[in-house]
């Protein structure tokens, strides 16, 4: 059968050999990059660069299963001036028969064709390692496409023929010739070097031959270099978690992209396999076109309604709602401006889709707020997609979209975490028979990912890769010093965090070390994106403009193209993204409520309340969102938040672009009266007399181009967008003159047009947008409020909501502690499933989930079980519930069976009896015990797994850190204060009342250890300690990390030495001079504990925590 679409070359193989010529340049046709996951090496990229180099006018893309690099390779094929052919590698099942065969698109009907069958066979097969395309998908979807029976010797006829199945292979021609017909059917050649790949070629042809099919010469390439063979096999042998050589494993480096030359030598025998090849790509080259086209969503209308009347009538009811039934002019004006833009462009029915989900959200009780650029829209705002005011804060409709514009919007919602997937997964439900998917992402391998494939491939003990990776920096700042040969290493060995690690062992570990900075930053694995969904419409299924697979959540599909792919095809994508502060917010207000007897909303709080701002502006800002890293808690007290539109401010420049471009000083002295604000021109005065006259927002490079140049404000647009990318010279220099020239046109001196550019040009590059700023300072508000006014509540919240935020359960409940809230200890008669408010709201009890192992079904049976009646004894409990034995040793050693034990020896006798008891036979085999991720595991999966309460006096309070990962008694540090206050140690508190010049000594527990990135260029790291006080930021320069840093990666409470500087450019900092191990300083300076152990200061022993600086 013929099927439709393109006609393919007339008189089969004569017609195909007739419009081929030798001299041509040869054309690969089955090429794999590093999107087969776990076998290709080379980016498309570095393929579409490599074919340039050889002269090669064509180069095809062929994964496997799937068309992951297809947008990229059209990118940098057109970049290297390469012909793009677009395939795929597809495994398929012909009447018993498996292997694979190359599909290659002839146009754009074969792309779309291609999109279905992977879409097909991919979300239907059971195998997903190596899916399998029965032959009846093949047959639905062949239209528009031409196949190569695979390469030699594992394609699908080559397969057949070389074990002798020389009947069977007939079968699979005739299927293969009434699937795809004449002149689309081509039997693949490829000589791989290996023993006998000559005898092996050699009867495929006689096969092809005799079947009457052209033959095709291809390589089979899998890397893009010959020396990259290695990286291949290691690759495969990883990916299949085996050690080299891997399965499938074959001795060749041969596998590459070769040059023309090197493939007329290998096929110079055979010159039609190479005419055919050069004729196939100049049949395909350049006919896939995936950019220049949108492709809207549908959505759900009324009968006879459009898209743009129904958002027309929205946006007017919402004007009206959020306006108090009277809006201005100045608002009709705007909305009206916004509508016929989004109208025009063809984006009703995406802000309908946005508005669909905030409704869906809503009626699930479900927090949402949008964040993002989207804000600049006064139609979103109206729509209810996003909460700032757009004329209050001088958002500007052009920064989100404008005509001049044509990439697609972005809308972002954020929702509550747990809620998130509920509103995902009905708004794609509505939408399934248009085709739902959530988009992909492409994870490459980290420096210390490099060395765990490396390893395992190179036959080391799962226990010896944990050794031989752990401390290795995630990355490398210079990328190319790691790539220069084995020397490249000397950089990441020389950090302290390396400090007599095995890898210094370069006589033994000099191939791994060399294998692993080859393949740090290469493609390794397929993942899913946190929150955008791409949508198609009734016109055209979802599928046919991208390939769907499995995402591995049941019933969530995955396009195959990340979010940059997916906007290059002109596909818009919706952000539906989690935030936890939404669901610990959502909780403090249950809580609130309840104790009210009325609905609190906390993302409505009050406006402008004095104590808010003035807690925010003691820099106590642990737990408040966007607000509480160590860096804008100085922040906050340098700049004095008073308004909302100071909060927009501080969140907008405490990013690394205003903090390299040394906007924050400025801003901090002219906003607190300390130098005058300055403006290049008097013109600028009202633009930039909010923001003291220096230039925090993108928004203000529109308005400055239009005010000085007379540019339109989407002409402004396009003036950020070009500063903001990196233009080449020659067009920087054609905006410039432009702005000039229409400058100088409305009476500006030329001197001073070109001044202002260059201010504007130096300053945008570090800007952000006044609408990311204003999204965020509303629930950064919302959340200091409720810290302020009902701390109980807000805590607990944020407790219940783990793993989030800046600082581990264990520091947030100390800043509990701090504040004056009760801290009640576990009780498996009082303890809820989270934590719970008790006292009035005045204290906090543990939550039976804080206990670390213990199953959902454990904590449902132990709350349904004590309703009935109380526990009589540990055995009764471990009878009526489905606590495992294990679970109920955790749960003694963290005190919640207190209470069921003698009180003279309670906990103790407690844990004797969890002990004693028998395991429970069967239950594991029928109903297996599957433990709730711990509040604090993603903390203690960064310590590298908490073995010992950094600092203790008691067994009990050792258990309680073991089971809890909390202190619930004390502070770890109380019961050493007299000591160190003997040694000279200060608290943090203390400390930072010192002033400027001062040297001083301060401990702590290690909370974080950051490196960002800072105007110089040169490291300086941040470590934040806590102790019962508070915490302290500690400022580490380069040549004190160096000599000391190897212990910040080893330990876990530290001593340390250092200098108050207090100036105007930087508020409060603490210069760290020296650091010491707290365990070791302890050592013998402390009374003996009531339970002896090796020293007080064993238990001071933690790996790191936090975030890793580097």
């Amino acid at each position: 059968m013929v099927p439709r679409g393109d006609r393919g070359l007339s008189g089969g193989v004569a017609g195909v050999l007739s419009q081929s010529s030798p001299a041509r340049s040869f054309a690969h046709l089955h090429v794999r990059s590093g999107f087969s996951y776990g076998y290709g090496v080379a980016t498309p990229e570095e393929l579409a660069e490599a074919a340039a180099d050889s002269g090669m006018r064509s180069l095809a893309l062929t994964d496997r299963d799937g068309l992951y690099g297809a947008p990229r390779f059209l990118r940098a094929a057109g970049e290297a001036g390469v012909a793009a052919v677009v395939g795929a590698e597809v495994g398929v099942q012909v009447r018993g028969a498996r292997g694979h065969v190359v599909l290659l698109a002839e146009g754009m009907e074969g792309y779309r064709n291609l999109c279905r069958l992977v879409t097909s066979y991919r979300c239907s097969s059971v195998e997903r390692r190596r899916p399998v395309c029965p032959l009846g998908t093949l047959l639905e979807h062949a239209g528009g496409l031409l196949c190569l029976t695979g390469a030699v010797p594992f394609g699908l006829l080559p397969g057949l023929v070389l074990s002798g199945r020389v009947g069977e292979a007939r079968g699979v021609v005739r299927a293969l010739r009434e699937i795809f017909g004449e002149g689309r059917l081509f039997v693949e050649l490829s000589d791989d070097g290996t023993a006998g790949s000559r005898r092996r070629v050699g009867r495929v042809a006689a096969f092809a031959g005799e079947a009457g099919l052209a033959v095709l010469a291809t390589n089979e390439v899998a890397y893009a270099r010959p020396e990259d063979h290695r990286l291949h096999e290691v690759l495969v042998a990883a990916s299949n978690l085996s050690r080299l050589p891997g399965p499938g494993y074959r001795p060749t480096d041969r596998l590459y992209l070769r040059p023309p030359g090197a493939m007329a030598r290998v096929f110079g025998d055979r010159p039609e396999a190479l005419r055919n090849a050069v004729a196939v790509a100049e049949r395909c080259a350049g006919a896939v076109k995936l950019s220049g086209e949108v492709h809207v969503p549908g959505v759900r209308l009324r009968s006879g309604a459009t898209p743009e009347g129904e958002l027309f009538g929205l946006a007017r009811t919402g004007a009206m709602r959020r306006y108090g039934g009277r809006p201005g002019r100045e608002v009709w004006t705007r909305l009206n401006r916004e509508l016929r833009c989004i109208r025009e462009l063809g984006f009703a029915s995406y802000f309908l889709l946005a508005h669909e989900a905030v409704g869906i959200a809503r009626s699930r009780g479900v927090p949402v707020t949008g964040r993002g650029s989207a804000a600049n829209s006064l139609v979103s705002y109206c729509l209810g997609l996003t909460s700032p005011e757009p004329f209050s804060h001088r958002l500007l409709f052009e920064r989100f979209m404008h005509e001049g514009r044509r990439d697609p919007p972005d809308i972002d919602l954020d929702l509550d975490s747990e809620g998130r997937d509920g509103v995902r997964d009905e708004l794609m439900r509505r939408y399934e028979s248009h085709g739902a998917a959530v988009a992909a992402t492409a994870n490459t391998l980290s420096l210390r990912g490099a060395v765990r494939v490396a390893a395992r491939a190179l036959g080391h003990t799962p226990a010896e890769i944990n050794e031989l990776s752990r401390h290795v920096p995630a990355r490398i700042r210079d990328r190319d010093a790691l790539v220069r040969p084995i020397h490249g290493w000397e950089r990441a060995l020389a950090e302290p965090a390396m400090r007599g690690h095995p890898l210094q062992d370069g006589g033994r570990y000099g191939l791994l070390m060399g294998l692993a900075a080859r393949l740090y930053g290469k493609l390794w694995q397929a993942g899913t994106h946190n929150g955008g969904a791409v949508f198609g419409s009734e016109g055209q299924h979802l599928s046919g403009l991208v390939p769907l697979e499995p995402s591995g959540k049941e019933g969530l599909l995955r396009a195959q193209y990340d979010k940059d792919d997916l906007e290059y095809v002109g596909l818009p994508k919706l952000d539906l993204l989690g935030l936890k502060m939404h669901t610990a917010l959502r909780k403090a207000g249950e809580l609130v409520s309840e104790k009210f007897g009325r609905e609190v909303d906390p993302l409505a709080p009050p406006p402008n309340d004095e104590e808010t701002y003035r807690l925010i502006r003691t820099g106590r800002n642990a737990g408040m969102f966007q607000l509480e890293s160590p860096g804008q808690m100085n922040l906050s007290v340098r700049l004095k938040p008073r308004r909302i539109r100071d909060l927009v401010a501080q969140i907008s420049l405490f990013r690394p672009g205003p903090m390299r471009g040394d906007l924050v000083t400025p801003y901090v002295r002219r906003k607190n009266g300390l130098e005058p604000p300055s403006v290049p021109l008097p013109e600028l005065d009202e633009i930039l007399k909010p923001t003291y006259g220096v230039m925090v927002f993108q928004e203000q490079v529109l308005e400055i181009s239009h005010k000085v140049a007379g540019f339109t404000l989407a002409e402004g647009d396009l003036v950020r967008r070009a500063m903001t990318r990196e233009r080449g010279p020659k067009a920087m220099l054609a905006l410039r003159r432009e702005f000039v020239r229409r400058a100088r046109a409305r009476g500006v001196p030329e001197n001073e047009a070109e001044e202002v550019f260059s201010w504007m040009e130096g300053f945008s590059v570090y800007g952000f947008s006044a609408a990311h700023g204003a999204s965020f300072a509303e629930l950064s508000y919302a959340s200091a409020y409720m810290r302020r006014h009902h701390p109980a509540e807000f805590f607990c919240g944020l407790l219940n909501s783990q793993p989030m935020g800046f600082y581990s359960p264990r520091t947030l409940l100390n800043e509990a502690r701090r504040i004056g809230l009760e801290v009640l200890p576990p009780d498996v008669h009082l303890s809820g499933g989270g934590f719970t408010v008790e006292s009035s709201g005045t204290a906090l009890r543990v939550g039976l989930s804080y206990s670390k192992g213990l199953s959902r079904t454990a904590i449902a049976s132990i709350l349904s079980e004590r309703e009935e009646k109380p526990f009589a004894s540990v055995a009764d409990l471990y009878r009526r519930t489905a606590v495992e034995k294990d679970s109920l040793e955790t749960l003694a050693k963290g005190g919640f069976l207190d209470g069921l034990a003698e009180r003279k020896r309670g906990r103790a006798e407690a844990l004797d009896q969890a002990k004693g008891l028998p395991e429970k036979r069967g239950r594991r085999v029928h109903q297996p015990e599957i433990p709730l991720p711990h509040p604090a595991s993603w903390w203690s999966a960064r310590e590298g797994g908490v073995r010992r309460l950094p600092v203790s006096e008691t067994v009990r309070e050792r258990m309680e850190w073991e089971a809890l990962s909390l202190n619930v008694s004390r502070h770890p540090l109380s019961p050493y204060r007299g000591a160190l206050k003997g040694m000279g140690v200060s608290t943090s508190e203390e400390v930072m009342g010192l002033p400027h010049g001062t040297r001083a000594r301060a401990a702590g527990l290690i909370e974080c250890l950051q490196s960002p990135p800072t105007k110089s260029g040169h490291p300086v790291y941040f470590l934040v300690i806590e102790d019962e006080a508070g915490l302290l930021q500690t400022t580490i320069f380069r040549s004190v990390y160096e000599k000391f840093g190897h212990l910040l990666h080893r330990e876990g409470a530290f001593l340390v030495e250092g200098r108050v500087e207090r100036t105007d450019a930087r508020g409060f900092a603490f210069g760290v001079q020296r650091i010491e191990s707290l365990r070791r300083a302890l050592t013998g300076s402390v009374p003996t504990p009531r339970v002896v152990s090796p020293s007080p200061g064993t238990f001071l022993r933690a790996g790191r925590r936090g975030r890793r600086a580097g």
